[in-house]
């Protein structure tokens, strides 16, 4: 299986905003890109969904999550893509699901 390399990690201070942007389908296939962890040195602000500027079944938007950093410290975000049904499904973190930051 081969080793798929993780994005580079993000710097940030304590007092910045930190946005990060992945795509979501909501709309047409229901799974929602939602927020599983988070580091302890930043706190959440919001999040926002922007469907495409033209809507077709299939086509992805963008969820977008806004966090502030509160102290120094590092950690991980993960992002899952979930879908609320009976069963509920969760998927597995994609490779842009991952991130790592670095606040100093």
């Amino acid at each position: 299986m081969q080793q798929l390399e993780l994005l580079p990690p993000m710097n940030a201070k304590v007092g910045d905003i930190i946005e990060v942007s992945l795509p979501s389908n909501p709309v047409s296939t229901g799974y929602s890109c939602l927020l599983s962890e988070m580091p302890g040195c930043v706190y959440f602000i919001e999040s926002t969904y922007t469907p495409d500027k033209q809507i077709i079944p299939g086509k992805w938007g963008t969820s977008r999550f806004k966090f502030v950093a509160i102290k120094k410290g590092k950690g991980r975000f993960v992002f899952r893509n979930v879908r609320f049904s009976h069963p509920l499904k969760i998927e597995e973190p994609t490779i842009m699901q991952e991130r790592f930051i670095i606040v100093d």
